[in-house]
């Protein structure tokens, strides 16, 4: 009975050890790592934030993507950047990544932008139409300073 069990161990760990060799030992995968990288840097440019905000924010999701990647090699893949292949079917893992590295870090909202015409009216309201040209409606004083009325 014992050596019936010692057999059917001894089987299934051959066995799993031929399967594991004839599979590969690394997948590679693909990363779209400066679309990932351009995406977030943008969505901050526009966020309004103050600049150690910034900053502080782009360090922690730096940080987040590098854990994200090595996370994926640790796995045994090897990770390419989108760029380097240029041929064959290879996984693109940019999802999973921005998924996990998103789930951390948020991207950065996009502040609200005052229109242009909006702040054209506040200025002009704030200097009340100085340096306007001769004749037009927008002050009353001419280019040469004097009262174009």
């Amino acid at each position: 009975m014992i050596g019936v069990i010692g057999g059917l161990c001894w089987m299934a760990w051959a066995t799993k050890n031929i399967v594991d060799s004839v599979q590969p030992k690394h997948q590679f995968v693909k990363l779209q790592l400066q679309g990932v990288m351009t995406e977030y840097l943008q969505a901050q440019a526009r966020s309004g934030s103050d600049d150690q905000t910034a900053a502080a924010a782009t360090t922690r999701f730096m940080a987040e993507l590098d854990k994200a990647v090595a996370d994926v090699s640790k796995s045994g893949r090897v990770v390419l950047v989108n760029e380097a292949v240029v041929g064959g079917d290879i996984p693109d893992i940019t999802a999973q990544v921005k998924k996990a590295v998103y789930s951390k870090v948020p991207m950065p909202k996009v502040a609200a932008a005052t229109p242009v015409v909006q702040d054209m009216q506040a200025y002009l309201a704030a200097n009340a139409g100085q340096n306007a040209p001769a004749g037009s409606p927008l002050g009353t004083v001419g280019a040469a300073g004097d009262d174009a009325q």
